[in-house]
């Protein structure tokens, strides 16, 4: 608010002012919320260019949001900011920790012709300028900030010493060839503007030998760069060459990384999908919920790499936005379906994938039905007793209704002991419920009775079943019935073995799996071995301590229980008990003798006739200052990872730790990935799965092992001691809610195939294992038919968004190659159209029979507007 007020009065008395809000909006909005009446003045200076807002909303990380919240960020921080007199038209992002791929894509479908970055590039581009090419052939020129975002920060403020400065900037410069237009950054994080800088400028004129000096926009120089003689860069920017990626992020405060992981899930997925095919007008709750989602967007705040407060905060945010996605989602399937159950209609489940598939779902009722797997009885709570006078009846019928907010009601009954109505209410904790009305009518009549005193309410909840029940193929999009056919070969489970027909994987003594690929031959030994180290490092980075301090062995032999026995799926659990140091001893170069206990429950996962284990797994996090990781060795040998990132799955290389001489942090070879990563030979392959668990590592052989770090426990925001990273990254604050204490609990699954990621068409088995199908309560479906399939398996839908009288369906390509993809939308609409990402219409599709055709590039990104 300070800053706003003095950036407002100098725009207004000096006409050669200039500032730049960082790239972001949501300040505007932030300002206006407490100075409503100073808009005028504000959107006067944006209009005038004194100073520039956007075009992001909040300043995103591009590795821990998903590819739809970057496009929505920018969709909104342009829309702030052009209400208030126009957005910077530039991807401006120097302070992200690593960019992404497709971030060309992303900016040349908004319309952007530059892009500015500092972090992440490597040092084969010498100039101050390079052309940045994404996975489809987009480019964009890119203005590098060679000497940071705050080379230009506290200037002298007389004319000397100004020029003399800038001597010094332009010789730092000249190693980069930087033509006859020089930026410099006059700023830095939490700086205010020098208010004497413009007369200093001017007076620095007569000092430097015919050189101009300016206060300047950014496009202003962007504008000035030419087109002809830079360098190429294809494909992400994650080097560590000059600028640190703080690569140690990616798992910090993963807990908070989990929640926003499933509340981005819920509303991308599940609520916006659902409100665009029940044709449902939620856009005032969406839109809060996509506010709560870009808010925690912003890089610091989705890294983790803050003060305990700031993530504090963010948690609740994410919690907001998860409470509406999943009330919309529930308005979305009431409007789905309707009529008054008569307790004989069929289990239907909606698939939120846009291609036919089965699933296995679970399911609550009185009996589990013939053919499905019980998996138990459902909580019930105890019979609940409320009295009330006879005269107090609106207090009966009220509570009377209140049980629907959590139960359903199966029968009312009613009985005259004397003065006293027992009103008998049994409910099931979901399922069809009947017509209240009757209920009310004869309690109202009883009321009316001048014997009646009073009345008791008696509320008991019928017993429930857990089940598993496999559902038929339901087409994308579309809603089906579940069968209860049991599978040709079922999923079984020994004392200490699953088998489906396709794997065999047996429960070692010290808890890790061997496990056979009975289709390849192929053996695995030594699976999810639990890893555990110290950690003497900060919120931004990882640093090792002395060797010989890991943990990698329980004490003891697992103890091992069948928990499920198929058909459908079959379940171990391991518990296992781990003795870890519980902290670093004071001079942190060592892990303290003194040791914690950590118990740990795995429970493993094996489902009829499928290639994949499913694992949950829960702990008791006592220890400071330590990294856990969970290892998959391989029995081959493969020379990159494939991970999807932003609207793409991004190949690396496997290597060990590397550091440039000069460069202020060591390159670790822990990368991010969204949703999973692969690694593979060609010819055989295994998979990661996770959900929101970003960080992995390929640990070169023998034998090669894909880690995946489950978290990363320390207590400070930034330290200068640190083995991989010179200097501080931030400020040195003590951030104890960064030790992730107490109960943990993580989801993830390991997939075996043949053949690279591509082959294995694992970005629709990863969807297909983190988007399960939804179960719908009983009902009626007005329009059955409605389903939205996309082919060929390359094809796929990143978000189906809704719109005044239809909806916008987001495409990628997903695929190395070209690709003819058709679109099949039923009910068929009345008109299709392609447009950019920022909704710039391209072309009208023609249709046949409810069938599109689109013609796509590698990893090109397409936004089909669908008209009812």
């Amino acid at each position: 608010m300070d800053l706003w007020d003095e950036l407002l009065s100098l725009a207004e008395s000096d006409p050669a002012f200039r500032f730049l809000m960082d790239g972001q909006a949501v300040v505007i909005e932030d300002y206006l919320a407490i100075r409503p009446g100073a808009q005028d003045r504000l959107d006067r200076a944006v209009t005038s260019g004194a100073i520039a807002v956007g075009p992001w909303y909040t300043l995103p990380d591009e590795f821990l949001v998903t590819g739809e919240t970057l496009v929505r960020n920018l969709e909104r921080g342009i829309a702030v900011a052009d209400a208030h007199g126009g957005a910077m038209r530039a991807g401006y992002l120097p302070d992200t920790f690593g960019h992404a791929a497709q971030m060309p894509q992303i900016y040349r479908q908004f319309g952007f012709r530059h892009a500015v970055v500092w972090r992440g590039v490597p040092s084969t581009i010498d100039r101050l300028a390079f052309i940045w090419e994404g996975p489809d052939g987009s480019r964009v020129l890119t203005a590098y900030m060679a000497s940071s975002y705050s080379q230009g920060v506290d200037l002298p403020l007389d004319g000397p010493d100004l020029a003399a400065r800038m001597r010094v900037a332009l010789e730092a410069l000249a190693p980069y060839r930087p033509g006859t237009d020089v930026l410099l950054m006059n700023g830095n994080d939490h700086v205010h503007p020098q208010q004497r800088l413009s007369r200093a400028v001017r007076e620095a004129m007569d000092h430097l030998d015919g050189i101009q000096l300016r206060l300047s926009r950014l496009e202003d120089y962007l504008a000035r760069l030419d087109d002809g003689g830079w360098p190429v860069w294809q494909g992400e920017l994650r080097s560590s060459a000059r600028a640190n990626i703080l690569m140690g992020t990616l798992s910090v405060r993963v807990p908070d990384k989990q929640q926003y992981f499933l509340a981005g899930q819920t509303l991308e997925r599940y609520a916006e999908p659902l409100v665009a095919i029940a044709g449902l007008d939620a856009s005032g709750l969406l839109h809060e919920a996509w506010t709560m989602m870009l808010y925690n967007a912003a890089h610091d705040t989705a890294c983790g790499s803050g003060i305990d407060a700031v993530a504090e905060e963010s948690q609740v945010r994410t919690r907001s936005a998860l409470q509406l996605a999943q009330a919309v989602r529930d308005r979305a399937i009431s409007r789905l379906v309707s009529g008054t159950p008569r307790g004989s209609e069929p289990t239907l489940a909606w698939n939120p994938s846009p291609f036919s598939r089965a699933g296995l779902v679970e399911i609550t009722l009185p009996v589990a039905p013939e053919g499905a797997q019980d998996l138990g009885p459902a909580p019930s709570p105890a019979v609940q007793i409320f009295r009330f006078p006879s005269a107090e009846l609106a207090r009966v019928l009220s509570s009377l209704d209140e049980q629907r907010l959590v139960a359903a009601v199966q029968r009312v009954g009613f009985e005259r002991r004397g003065p006293l109505v027992v009103v008998s209410v049994d409910v099931y904790s979901s399922g069809p419920e009947i017509d209240l009305d009757p209920a009310r009518q004869q309690a109202a009549t009883l009321a009316a009775d001048p014997s009646v005193e009073r009345f008791e309410l008696r509320v008991t909840n019928l017993p429930l079943r857990r089940a598993l029940i496999s559902t038929v193929e339901v087409a994308g999009c579309g809603i089906g019935t579940v069968r209860t056919e049991p599978p040709a070969t079922p999923a079984r489970a020994g004392s200490t073995t699953l088998e489906n027909g396709r794997l065999r994987c047996r429960v070692e003594t010290d808890g890790t799996l061997s496990v056979d690929d009975l289709e390849t031959g192929v053996s695995y030994k030594g699976l999810h071995r639990l890893v555990d180290e110290g950690d003497a490092g900060d919120e931004y980075n990882f640093s090792p301590v002395e060797a010989g301090a890991l943990v990698d062995q329980p004490e003891g032999p697992a103890s091992v229980r069948v928990i499920e026995n198929g058909p459908l799926r079959a379940t171990l659990e391991i518990d296992l008990r781990y003795s870890i140091p519980s902290e670093l001893t004071g001079d942190r170069r060592r892990r303290a003798p003194v040791a914690v206990r950590m118990p740990v429950t795995v429970r493993v996962s094996l489902a009829a006739a499928s290639p994949q284990l499913d694992f949950e797994v829960r702990l008791e996090n006592l220890a400071r200052d330590h990294r856990l990781r969970a290892h998959i060795p391989l029995p081959f040998t493969p020379t990159h990872s494939d991970a999807d990132t932003a609207f793409h799955v991004t190949r690396r290389p496997v290597q060990p730790p590397r550091h440039e001489p000069g460069a202020p942090e060591w390159e670790l070879p822990t990368f991010p990935m969204r949703s999973f990563v692969d690694a593979s030979d060609g010819v055989r392959g295994a998979a990661l799965i996770t959900q929101g668990l970003h960080e992995y590592e390929v640990l070169a052989g023998p034998p090669s092992v894909l880690a995946l770090t489950l978290l990363r426990a320390v207590g400070w925001l930034s330290r200068d001691d640190l083995a991989y990273r010179t200097g501080h990254a931030g400020p040195a604050l003590k951030t104890p809610g960064a030790q992730v204490l107490g109960q943990q609990q993580f989801h993830y699954s390991v997939r075996f195939h043949d053949g690279g990621w591509e082959a294995a068409n694992l970005w629709r088995v990863a969807e297909s294992t983190i988007l399960p199908m939804l179960v719908l309560p009983p009902g009626t479906v007005p329009d059955p038919d409605r389903s939205i399939e996309l082919e060929p398996d390359s094809l796929q839908m990143t978000a189906l968004i809704p719109r005044e009288g239809g909806y916008d369906l987001r495409l990628l390509n997903a695929s190395t190659s070209s690709s003819d993809g058709i679109v099949h939308i039923r009910p068929h609409p009345r008109s299709v159209s392609w447009v950019s990402l920022a909704g710039e219409h391209k072309q009208r599709l023609a249709g046949e029979e409810g069938a599109y055709r689109v013609g796509l590039k590698a990893w090109e990104i397409a936004t089909l507007r669908v008209q009812r």
